[in-house]
C-alpha cells in the first residue's frame, strides 16, 4: 500500500498526479500538469471626475476550467471526451455530433482524486474533488511517434448546477457544507 497523498486534504501540498473520473467512467491517471483554473469576469465602472481608473469594480461572471493531460488512453475513455467518437468492440467511428446544448447533453460529473507516492488514487473523501457538471473539450486527443507518451490534452469547462444549491462542486463531505 503506498504512502498518503501530502497534504491534510485536496488543497494542500503539492498537487501531482491526479487520478479522473467522468461520467463514472476512470479515465485514468494524468502526466504533466492538472490546472484548476478559477475565472472571473469583472465590469469597470468608471466616473468622469475620478480620472481614467476605475472608481468600481462589479463582478459579472465566474465559472473554472480545469486543464489536464491524461495518461492512459483507450478507445472507451476517449468516447466519454469526444462527441461523434463511437466505440463498438474494437472499431472506432469518427463521425459528428453537433448543435445540441454542451450542458444538457454533455456536460457530466467529474470527480478529481491526489494520487500517493505509488500513483494509487486516494479513498479519502478529503483528498477528492467532486464537480457537478464537467464540458470536456479535446484539444490533441492522440500522438503517435517514437519518443511520444500516447495522451490527450483535455480541458474541463465547469458549469454551475442549480440542482446543487447552484454550486461548481466541492471537496471534503457535502454534508457539512450543507449539500
Amino acid at each position: 500500500m503506498g504512502n498518503a497523498p501530502i497534504g491534510n486534504n485536496f488543497w494542500e501540498g503539492p498537487l501531482g498526479v491526479v487520478n479522473l473520473n467522468f461520467d463514472s467512467m476512470d479515465l485514468g491517471k494524468t502526466t504533466d500538469e492538472t490546472e484548476l483554473e478559477y475565472i472571473e469576469d469583472l465590469k469597470e465602472i468608471f466616473y468622469a471626475q475620478d480620472g481614467t481608473q476605475p472608481a468600481e469594480l462589479i463582478p459579472t461572471g465566474q465559472g473554472y476550467r480545469l486543464t489536464c493531460k491524461l495518461a492512459e488512453l483507450t478507445p472507451a475513455r476517449l468516447a466519454k471526451l469526444m462527441r461523434g467518437f463511437t466505440v463498438v468492440g474494437n472499431s472506432v467511428k469518427l463521425a459528428v455530433d453537433l448543435y445540441r446544448s454542451g450542458k444538457t447533453n454533455f456536460a457530466k460529473a467529474l470527480t478529481v482524486t491526489r494520487a500517493d507516492s505509488d500513483g494509487t488514487a486516494s479513498t479519502d473523501p478529503l483528498f477528492k474533488l467532486n464537480i457537478y457538471k464537467a464540458f470536456p473539450k479535446v484539444s490533441k486527443p492522440a500522438t503517435f511517434g517514437p519518443e511520444n507518451q500516447r495522451t490527450a490534452d483535455v480541458e474541463f469547462i465547469i458549469f454551475r448546477d442549480a440542482t446543487h444549491s447552484n454550486a461548481f462542486g466541492y471537496s471534503g463531505y457535502a454534508s457539512s457544507l450543507g449539500l
